[in-house]
């Protein structure tokens, strides 16, 4: 079997709820293509209904958006229950673009705001990526997207007291989780947590890596290849300046990494960012990232993963070029070196807030009494012991020893250890 095949191949799914096979079973036996239906015309009228908007902003989105749309129909095998989530996922992005776009068009002011200096938490899927940027948040200095606010991009309702988009986008959430309960030891899936750039990139649909959560499109995947990415960027920035509209101007954390696969295209919208790598042993992580797409897969498909999507998470030679690809870009100066933060694994696992202290340093900040008051706070309520324990398979020793190899210049260059 051909490397780049064998654990996307070999990755076995967890077991489903009754209640959940219960309703797949019974999909089987219905139209639901028809009863659910996932096409691009459909999704924008009930979008423009619910909304009682119309006003999507630039049109670059419209294409990529009706092939996500073809894809979901005819590529991606959801079964009912997959069906019934995505339609409301892609249903949350057509509304929130339409919200943002209406909040400009009350206040065509927010494009003034400036997002200066972001900082953007990076590496490998599964580095602690996550973890780094959870313990960040704690900080009252900081400012992160949060879930709910990417799932609710627009203006808060017109009343005081807790915004009500945070509760359901909690439940929705939360959906994740009962639909398949090994989400819980994978990752954090509530509306507070903040979540990655991808999430607020794909209201621009242009955004592979996170659309194939809800769906697998191998043709959306491919078209977006040689693409760039800038307007999906841009857009992210644009809601950011939404958010960050009559609050206190605070430090923009964000997390994303799959921006290794685009970094010039970041550093054209944000050409002050600030990057921050955070590094583990390659295999570990390319383990864990395999269990974690085919996790989210199939929880809305009886498909296990495809070739054509999650590349560079799911398979050992793509994973190794999106790890490698920086490193040129670093040695042409595209990525500028001052601008590079790197910062192993295991120091973060160990004494987190001497690394925190190193990468504010590195962002010419100091911590305030308030954000490490805030910080070991968060450090005293979240141990690992909290959430059930992420257990997978990291392979036979000749799998490993072969990935070594593809893996073998990026953990070179950055000093990477190996943990097996």
């Amino acid at each position: 079997m051909e490397l780049s095949n064998q654990r996307r191949v070999s990755w076995t799914p967890p077991g489903r709820p009754d209640w959940v096979a219960k309703i797949n079973a019974e999909g089987k036996h219905l139209d639901i293509k028809s009863i659910v239906p996932l096409d691009a015309r459909s999704l924008i009228a009930s979008a423009a209904a619910n909304t009682g908007l119309s006003d999507f902003g630039s049109d670059d989105w419209r294409e990529p958006f009706e092939l996500v749309c073809r894809g979901l129909d005819d590529e991606a095998e959801l079964n009912l229950m997959g069906r019934i989530m995505t339609r409301s996922d892609m249903l949350m992005l057509l509304e929130g673009r339409l919200q943002v776009e209406e909040a400009y068009r009350r206040h065509p002011e927010i494009e003034d705001e400036e997002i200066i200096a972001p900082i953007l938490i990076t590496g490998q899927g599964r580095t602690g990526t996550s973890a780094m940027i959870n313990l960040l948040a704690a900080d009252p200095d900081n400012a992160v997207m949060r879930t709910w606010q990417a799932m609710f991009p627009g203006l808060p309702p017109a009343h005081e007291g807790e915004d009500p988009r945070i509760a359901i986008a909690d439940a929705r959430m939360r959906m994740w989780s009962r639909v398949t309960p090994e989400m819980d030891a994978i990752h954090e899936w509530t509306a507070e947590v903040p979540t990655e750039s991808i999430h607020v990139y794909c209201l621009s649909f242009q955004m592979p890596s996170w659309q194939n959560i809800y769906g697998q499109s191998p043709s959306h995947t491919a078209y977006m290849a040689s693409r760039s990415k800038v307007n999906a960027v841009a857009y992210e920035k644009r809601v950011l300046k939404l958010q960050q509209w009559r609050q206190p101007k605070r430090q923009w954390v964000l997390k994303s990494p799959d921006a290794l696969n685009y970094m010039p295209d970041v550093l054209q919208v944000y050409p002050d960012i600030q990057l921050v790598w955070m590094h583990r042993d390659p295999i570990v992580a390319l383990a864990s990232a395999v269990n974690m797409v085919g996790t989210l897969a199939w929880a809305r498909s009886d498909r296990i993963i495809p070739a054509g999507t999650f590349g560079a998470v799911a398979d050992p030679v793509s994973s190794s070029q999106m790890l490698a690809r920086p490193i040129d870009w670093i040695e042409a100066g595209i990525i500028p070196k001052n601008r590079l933060h790197s910062t192993q694994y295991d120091d973060f696992i160990n004494d987190p807030l001497s690394v925190v202290r190193g990468i504010y340093q590195f962002a010419g900040r100091e911590i305030s009494a308030a954000g490490l008051q805030g910080m070991q706070a968060y450090i005293g309520r979240h141990p690992r012991t909290s959430r059930p324990a992420h257990r997978y398979a990291t392979g036979e020793a000749d799998m490993i020893a072969a990935e070594r190899k593809a893996f073998q210049r990026y953990q070179d260059y950055f000093n990477v250890p190996s943990e097996i």
